[in-house]
């Protein structure tokens, strides 16, 4: 009787335990402003994938590509697996467990040790020993003070955490093929533009040597035009450069492009245009950007961790069975004299270790703030992320303006100088120079226009896709 009274009052104890290990999970609060300076307008996103936007089949493949055969996000999936398979585990650890066990054992006794130095002394001593077996057992740790349970939370967060930085990486690696695909075919687009310029500087060079020869032009002149030939000439070469250096960024994003995709990547084309991003509230940012739901949910499993710790304080109780057979001889194996059961309670306390319990515990608690202000600043980070990306864009957004009214304009004046030149009321140097500054200024609206193309991209990364 005393000993049950005992016993009540442990799992008394610690059903007690299990309303204080730890306590339910609540999301902090985060320091975001109610809405967005550098973007007023609330446009609800709308459903479709960001690229779609500008209208590219090439970007739509090479996204595709990358979403479904690049290796950031085919590891990223396979955290995933583990993740999956670890809250598996903890949902497991619940649940009671069984085994089952058999054996068939013969074995020849010593006669110079044990029971085989009776032998002399007793007739027809069999040496020979038969045994056999077949037990199935149960056992179930019950989870009074809740540290499976919260085990359990801390895995099903964990796994939350993984599926949304796998989104993160998804949402990632499409912006990067956005970025490197309009850096490529800006990089084309002013190669080509530098090559007309190229065109033109040399043009305007072969005239200065005619005059230089013919004694009307200064040395330093020709040898203006021949510096501004050269620059042009080598920033050709820097085009190519870029282009490559983007193309070899598309095939790690991509896990490897094949010839073909090679092949018509290098081929130019216009630079993608799209509009820019539309944006909600800052709020919203926690609901679209994976690395924001992956960094709460780091949170929700760090403060189930501290719920595991906790539970440590309290005793744990196991509940075992057994059932099964044992005997000498294997006919008679299933008979009733045969058959062995086995139930009992099992109680594990660390009783005297409540040290390193409570360094557990504070070092869940640590482990709990710091994952609370890793959120803070994650959300603080992506407000910032949008802000700049707006801004980027408007700035882009007014060069562009700017440098294709420089375009007109240039091109007109370059017009009127053509029609004077043919009319024989200005030099061909003065053409020439004309025709220079319409590509200098078609140059600056194309790295213009691939600013704000990257900027969009940006906007879309920024809040979250």
């Amino acid at each position: 009787m005393t000993t049950n009274r005992s016993l009540a009052a442990l799992i008394g104890l610690a059903l007690l335990g299990g309303c204080a290990a730890g306590t339910e999970y609540r999301r902090p609060a985060l320091p975001l402003p109610a809405a967005f300076h550098n973007a007023p307008l609330i446009v609800e996103p709308g459903g479709r994938p960001w690229w779609r936007d500008f209208a590219d089949p090439m970007l739509d493949d090479l996204v595709a590509r990358g979403l479904k055969g690049g290796f950031d996000v085919e590891a990223a999936m396979a955290r995933v697996d583990q993740a999956r398979a670890a809250a598996g585990s903890a949902r497991a650890a619940r649940m009671p467990s069984g085994s089952l066990d058999g054996s068939a054992v013969q074995t020849r006794q010593s006669l110079r040790a044990g029971l085989g130095q009776i032998a002399d002394y007793v007739p027809d001593f069999d040496r020979t020993q038969d045994s056999f077996e077949l037990v199935g057992g149960a056992s179930w740790e019950l989870d009074l003070a809740g540290g499976l349970k919260r085990g359990r939370e801390a895995a099903v967060a964990e796994l939350e955490a993984a599926v949304a930085d796998s989104q993160a990486v998804r949402l990632t690696v499409a912006a990067e093929i956005g970025d490197a695909y309009i850096l490529l075919r800006s990089a084309q687009r002013r190669r080509s533009i530098a090559v007309d310029q190229a065109a033109a500087a040399q043009k305007l060079e072969n005239i200065v040597r005619a005059r230089f020869v013919h004694g009307a032009a200064a040395r330093f002149e020709l040898d203006q035009s021949r510096a501004s030939t050269a620059a042009i000439s080598a920033g050709i070469a820097e085009f190519d450069q870029a282009a490559q250096a983007q193309l070899a960024r598309l095939a790690v994003l991509a896990g490897g492009l094949p010839d073909s995709v090679v092949q018509a990547l290098e081929r130019p084309e216009p630079v993608p245009v799209a509009g820019f991003a539309a944006m909600g509230l800052p709020a919203d940012l926690m609901r679209r950007r994976p690395d924001l739901v992956a960094a709460e949910r780091r949170v929700a499993a760090g403060h189930a961790r501290l719920g595991v710790a906790l539970a440590e304080y309290y005793p744990k109780f196991t509940l075992s069975g057994l059932l099964g057979f044992q005997g000498n001889d294997a006919g008679r194996l299933f008979s009733g004299p045969a058959s062995v059961v086995q139930g009992g309670l099992g109680l594990r306390w660390r009783l005297f270790d409540f040290g390193r319990v409570d360094a557990e515990v504070a070092r869940a608690k640590g482990a709990e703030r710091e994952a609370i202000a890793q959120f803070r600043n994650a959300a603080l980070r992506a407000a910032e992320d949008v802000e700049r990306a707006v801004v980027a864009w408007r700035t882009a957004r007014a060069r562009e303006a700017v440098h294709a009214e420089e375009v007109r304009a240039a091109t007109a004046a370059c017009d009127a100088l053509d029609r004077a030149y043919r009319a024989g009321h200005v030099s061909l140097a003065e053409l020439v120079e004309a025709q220079r500054r319409v590509l200098q200024a078609a140059d600056a609206l194309a790295l213009a226009q691939g600013d704000a193309a990257r900027a969009t991209v940006a906007g879309w990364r920024a809040f979250g896709g």
